[in-house]
């Protein structure tokens, strides 16, 4: 369920000899390693921060979830603490935790609401930077009892305590640890293009390295000539220096007793050396420092017939005394694109059922039923479901439920039934052009295989703006990005996918944005080739700082801009950095008001049967005057899309 870094992780010995001679050019011995005593140790850390849910829902009146922790060089889990919630009929249990076939610990379950639980994990194994758990509920019942996944025992607000103090690395290859809670990249107060480039390129990878545990990045300036940071790193938090001033390659150095790496190398190289810190060929350096030759890992483009597997979709098999429920996720990052057509082979096994009891298993995408499968005596299937264009999303959760006639209402009374589902069903899809959906549901899978990103001035802070940007992008992503750092010039006639960052609105090449203002006059237009636009003039104006997608020429685009102040696309940047909240945004335009909550719109809801200002009026009144005039929600709540919930999201 977590991330699991490969720093301890054996190469390959056939291609030692090899990446040696060819990759690791210069190691230059061990002048650079750490003698600094260790680090304070980490302060308690929720799931989400590791990549799990802060939720685990237990099946049925014994079920079972498994846990995966990742775990530092001498640290170790002691402690699971959360809050239970437990059904009603429900008068008491435990829940063991298991590493293998050891029992770790028992506690017993409290059925108050919200109860605390701790799950001590004293006696815990580490095994390749990680420790594997089993999580077993057992719950006493009486009267009633109704278990389904909307009824059933739940852990909540999960967080892991570690003892121990982290060890400070020595060497490049254990630099990042299994667990990063955030990384600082600094770069030069007069950052070069190719500095830059290398700065969004080592957050997109690091992002990605760390999937899907989150983890926070800042973009801090230095002066040309300095290459040490003026701060410490905290626990379990990393430092990188990028200079094309300094030695060529990957240097490890030490600061108040704290680590930190500084990349140097010429404009041609410095790119290669930030991808070699997340590459495959890490664990070999062992060493302070170390220099890359060529690597090559550019985005592939996808097949348009893949397994359930590869889009990781393991095989599932649930047994529950109610009726069991497998999901499914299609993520459209691991296809590639924005997605039409899709087509799933659903593959598996059932519980024939007693010969009275009807069913079917009902495949649904939220609330919607797109199919049912027929059970018989045979308890197999095997059929292909198409998934409705105007349900799919970034991700979309497909359920397959196994809904029968044959449960009691007292316990015990009703059948245990097993439902099953093999990943080597295919999934089939084709490009959709335009995205569909359009907006930010269609990001970033519409800017792969390989997108451009182009910056006005490239200063320090266009430079923090594309990493904020390209790693909230990344964090969307099951798959490495492909990103290119070009000129504006070059993007803007390319036909590629493009990231553009204007912050203070100037500089941009004419693009038929959803949103755009002229002096007092602002104007929403609505894509495709019915395209409609709505205006109205303000008096005072406004001014916002926005991100808009849109297409141009057959292509996506990503626009970071503002009307005037960058100050504005700053603060949004910062909002959507906060909690995860890039997944959560719908629309095509998400704008922020100076003092205001940012706001996301969809043009095509906006102008939608409108023939005059008045819809348009209406929206921007409430998003101007938001903060005084209790009326404008009521007026807004129906144009604005203030979009706050979670990826999974289906319509």
């Amino acid at each position: 369920m977590t991330v699991r870094r490969r720093s301890s992780r054996p190469v390959r010995v056939t291609s030692v000899f090899a990446i040696v001679v060819g990759l690791i050019v210069a190691l230059s011995g061990v002048a650079g390693q750490a003698t600094a005593a260790p680090g304070d140790p980490p302060p308690p850390m929720a799931l989400d921060e590791l990549g799990s849910s802060t939720t685990l829902t237990f099946p049925g009146q014994q079920g079972e979830v498994g846990l995966s922790l990742p775990v530092a060089p001498d640290l170790t889990p002691s402690v699971l603490r959360g809050e239970t919630q437990v059904p009603a009929f429900v008068t008491g249990g435990s829940i063991d935790v298991l590493q293998g076939d050891r029992l770790i610990s028992r506690t017993p379950i409290a059925t108050g609401v919200s109860a605390p639980i701790e799950l001590p994990l004293r006696g815990v194994r580490v095994d390749e930077n990680a420790v594997d758990l089993t999580l077993r509920g057992y719950l006493r019942v009486q009267g009633f009892c109704q278990f389904d996944p909307e009824n059933a025992l739940r852990l909540l607000n999960l967080s892991v305590e570690y003892t121990g103090r982290e060890a400070i690395p020595d060497n490049v290859a254990e630099f990042l640890p299994p667990i990063l809670r955030g990384l600082t990249i600094y770069i030069p107060d007069d950052v070069q293009e190719a500095e830059g480039a290398a700065a969004v390129n080592l957050a997109a990878a690091v992002v990605s390295e760390y999937a899907p545990a989150p983890v926070p990045i800042e973009t801090v300036a230095l002066p040309r000539g300095s290459m040490v940071p003026p701060t410490v790193a905290g626990p379990l938090e990393r430092q990188i220096v990028i200079n094309n001033a300094a030695d060529a390659g990957l240097n490890l150095q030490t600061s108040r007793g704290s680590s930190f790496l500084v990349i140097g190398g010429s404009d041609e190289d410095l790119l290669t050396q930030t991808q070699f810190l997340t590459s495959d060929l890490s664990p070999i350096a062992l060493s302070s420092s170390a220099v890359a030759g060529s690597l090559h890992d550019a985005p592939q483009l996808p097949a348009s017939v893949q397994t359930l597997s590869d889009l990781g979709v393991p095989d599932q098999s649930i047994t529950s005394a109610a009726w069991p429920r497998i999901t499914v996720g299609i993520d459209e990052t691991r296809l590639g694109w924005s997605a039409t057509n899709v087509s799933v082979q659903l593959i598996g096994s059932y519980s024939p059922g007693p010969g009275d009891a009807d069913g079917a298993i009902a495949v649904r995408v939220g609330d919607r039923v797109i199919d049912t499968i027929p059970t018989d005596e045979s308890g197999t299937y095997n059929t292909w479901v198409d998934i409705p264009d105007d349900v799919l999303r970034r991700y979309t959760e497909v359920s397959l439920t196994l809904e029968r006639g044959n449960l009691g209402e007292s316990c015990g009374t009703g059948y245990r039934n097993t439902l099953s589902l093999s990943s080597a069903g295919e999934i089939r899809s084709e490009q959709a052009d335009p995205p569909q959906p359009a907006g930010f549901q269609s990001m970033p899978q519409a800017l792969m295989p390989r997108t451009q990103l182009a910056w006005t001035t490239g200063d320090t802070a266009d430079v923090g703006r594309a990493v904020s940007i390209v790693a909230g992008l990344q964090a969307m992503s099951a798959v490495p990005l492909g990103v290119d750092v070009v000129s504006m010039d070059t993007a803007a006639g390319s036909g590629q996918p493009a990231i553009l960052i204007s912050g203070d609105g100037n500089g941009l090449p004419e693009l038929p944005l959803p949103v755009q203002a002229d002096g007092r006059t602002l104007t929403v237009t609505s894509g495709g080739d019915d395209a409609q636009s709505s205006s109205v003039t303000l008096n005072p104006g406004i001014n916002y700082g926005a991100l808009e997608v849109t297409r141009d020429n057959g292509r996506s685009m990503l626009v970071a801009t503002s009307t005037d102040d960058a100050r504005d696309l700053d603060a949004l940047l910062d909002w959507l950095s906060e909690e995860q909240r890039w997944s959560t945004v719908d629309g095509d335009a998400i704008l922020q008001v100076s003092g205001q909550d940012p706001v996301a719109l969809s043009s095509d809801e906006i102008n939608q049967g409108a023939d005059d200002s008045e819809r348009i009026g209406s929206w921007i009144i409430g998003v101007a005057l938001a903060g005084a005039l209790v009326l404008a929600g009521a007026v807004i709540g129906w144009t604005v899309l203030s979009r706050r919930r979670g990826r999974s999201e289906t319509p």
